[in-house]
């Protein structure tokens, strides 16, 4: 059973279209050619945006893009599932319809952010089980690489242990697996298998900025080129079924930020359930603030939501970017790692109590490293790099890390994290 915490629009009502709508195929059964995708993700009609197929005697619309408004709806199966490309309905005298888009998201979601070599299965047990209820709706793996043919199931349950106990952590948050490359069909085959093994559903990394992925066709190299991402993302949405979200992360571009909206149009093109907006440009790495309101041009500009990131260390900067983005769903990454409260705990709390969390935390981390089989050289490395990336997001975390980042032994990282 999916976690409640999001929402699933396979699960919520369905709003049948009472009008007569043809097919324009024939008299071909239109459940038979809806084929394998065809078993289920339908979303509720006044607020999906339609990618819809024929069930049965009705029309049902599926998680997407806009509603129509009244009339006949003339639009083949193969509109979507052969030419495959999300778009608006056209009605029987030629008009494109129009409407706002349902989320998948809970409103206001938290969505704890894939960090490659940081935020592993460990630290999203640890953090999800210390977050406060409701706190974080989702979270997203680190990358899987996917290069010119399919992963193993090995690869796959490695990078997200989790499908092994139904796709969520201990405390029940869902995990989409996140998957990086640039072939559209290894990439979509992987993804399928990631949803057989358990996944709720799948994000596509189209902005890790590491030049060592950017020259192997991967991550935001695909910035570059939108048609490729929207290529892409048709692929896998083709591929995996309809009741799981296929999500997309980016930045604002390559080298500009004006690279944002196409790319942003793009990926809705091709069917994603969601964006997430990193408020940088691959050329920018992590230097300059992020470009929030940048953020909120790609907004504007797609029907999807789009989950804001970057910059998010504070409760006041989440409020500022929503001021500036319009955006309502927040990716965190490095904040939590240098203020707790932020999903942890009693919110604004002290600088003092931000600390003490901060080590507890960090001690029970530890325990659950060594737990999960990770030799002490590994253990202690994590530590030192949660302590590196948390001094970047607040000042009072710099003495700590002091304290430990010329240690080497488990029980001296102990020691100095318990004498503070």
């Amino acid at each position: 059973m999916r976690p409640d915490r999001l929402r699933n629009p396979a699960r919520d009502e369905l709003e049948v279209l009472e009008d007569q709508i043809a097919i324009g195929n024939g008299d071909q059964d239109p459940q038979k050619q809806a084929g394998e995708a065809g078993a289920g993700c339908f979303q509720r009609g006044r607020d999906a945006r339609p990618t819809g197929y024929w069930s049965r005697d009705v029309f049902l619309v599926v998680a997407g893009a806009p509603t129509p408004a009244r009339g006949n709806l003339i639009r083949s199966v193969e509109d979507f599932h052969g030419a495959g490309r999300q778009g608006n309905l056209v009605e029987a005298d030629g008009a494109a319809s129009s409407a706002s888009t349902r989320s998948w998201l809970p409103s206001g979601a938290i969505v704890l952010a894939p960090m490659d070599g940081v935020t592993d299965h460990v630290y999203r047990a640890l953090i999800t089980s210390r977050a406060r209820p409701g706190r974080i709706s989702l979270c997203v793996s680190e990358f899987i690489r996917v290069t010119d043919r399919p992963i193993s199931d090995a690869a796959i349950l490695r990078g997200c242990p989790e499908l092994s106990r139904g796709g969520t952590t201990q405390s029940g948050v869902p995990v989409m697996v996140q998957l990086l490359g640039g072939r559209a069909e290894p990439l979509a085959a992987s993804a399928r298998r990631a949803v057989q093994l358990g996944a709720f559903g799948i994000d596509l990394n189209f902005g890790c900025p590491a030049k060592l992925v950017n020259r192997h066709d991967g991550g935001a190299a695909l910035l570059k080129a939108p048609e490729r991402i929207e290529g892409i993302v048709l692929r896998v949405r083709q591929a995996v079924p309809l009741d799981h979200p296929v999500s997309v992360k980016i930045r604002l571009g390559w080298e500009s930020v004006d690279e944002v909206v196409p790319i942003a149009v793009a990926a809705e093109r091709g069917g994603a359930s969601w964006l997430t907006i990193h408020g940088r440009t691959k050329a920018q790495m992590y230097g300059p603030p992020a470009d929030w309101e940048a953020i909120g041009r790609a907004r504007a500009s797609v029907s999807v939501d789009v989950v804001a990131n970057g910059d998010l260390s504070t409760d006041s900067s989440l409020e500022r970017c929503r001021d500036a983005s319009g955006c309502t769903h927040f990716m965190l990454g490095r904040g939590p790692m240098g203020r707790p409260s932020l999903l942890c705990g009693a919110a604004n709390g002290s600088e003092a109590q931000q600390l003490q969390m901060l080590t507890s935390m960090l001690v029970e981390y530890l325990e659950r490293l060594s737990a999960a089989g990770n030799p002490e050289y590994r253990q202690v490395a994590r530590v030192k790099q949660w302590l590196s990336l948390g001094k970047t997001q607040n000042a009072d975390v710099a003495p700590v890390f002091e304290r430990i980042k010329r240690l080497s032994k488990r029980a001296e990282v102990l020691a100095a994290l318990s004498s503070g």
